[in-house]
């Protein structure tokens, strides 16, 4: 009897084992109309550096439509960060051409890849290239940024070209991709803060992450549902 027991639960143990490191592998997804690298990462709580790690894709990958990506465990994606070494063979992608936008952001399923600034804006730096908000709001998201980088090791910034001050005719753009079912939630045009240089759209939850802790002593904090978790706005300090 005693025996019996024993091997019964080397069994469940074994079996525990074998279920736990199933849990843990790396799920394959294939990429579907519409998806971008970061929009896969967003829906699984990752960031895209993560997935573009674990995947040997650079961050601004664009993904063709019926490729494979695998989406890690938070374990398994920051052990692809520390190394340097992607975990799988990295599917086929298209890069963007030299001097051009990859649309891995909110605004995925639209055609914008620069935007002039109105005058009088003020400057804020990004991987897209020097973006726009108003001055005051610049000056409160600089030193935010500051203080991100010495106390967390985290940089914050717009996570696209049009991730922050937007024109009337920019926000037409990604309100129609919205309603077409290829893009992220967006305001009516007339209607977003990202028109009057208030707004900015970061691109990690990582980011957001930080912006929370620090963001009310800059004026920055979330004034929009939930499901934005991208959309922070400036409040004014």
């Amino acid at each position: 009897m005693f025996v019996r027991a024993i091997a019964g639960w080397l069994a469940c143990s074994i079996g525990g084992l074998f279920a736990s490191s199933a849990a843990l592998a790396a799920v394959p997804h294939t990429v579907l109309p519409g998806e971008t690298l970061w929009s896969i990462s967003a829906a699984n709580n990752l960031t895209t550096r993560t997935v573009a790690a674990y995947n040997g894709l650079p961050d601004n990958a664009q993904l063709l439509v019926g490729t494979t990506v695998y989406v890690p465990t938070v374990e398994e994606g920051a052990t692809a960060l520390a190394s340097g070494a992607p975990a799988v063979a990295p599917p086929t992608v298209s890069s963007p051409a030299q001097g051009t936008d990859a649309m891995v952001t909110p605004e995925a399923g639209t055609s914008i890849t620069t935007i002039a600034p109105a005058p009088g804006m003020g400057h804020v730096p990004s991987p897209y290239g020097e973006l726009h908000l108003l001055p005051a709001a610049a000056d409160a998201w600089n030193a935010m940024r500051a203080e991100a980088l010495s106390a967390y090791g985290i940089d914050i910034y717009p996570g696209g070209p049009v991730s922050a001050y937007r024109t009337y005719q920019h926000q037409s753009e990604l309100y129609d991709a919205f309603l077409a079912g290829h893009g992220a939630p967006a305001n009516p045009p007339g209607t977003s803060s990202h028109e009057l240089g208030t707004a900015v759209d970061v691109e990690s939850p990582e980011m957001r992450w930080v912006i929370d802790q620090i963001g009310w002593k800059y004026g920055w904090g979330k004034v929009n549902g939930p499901r934005e978790w991208w959309h922070v706005d400036y409040l004014g300090g």
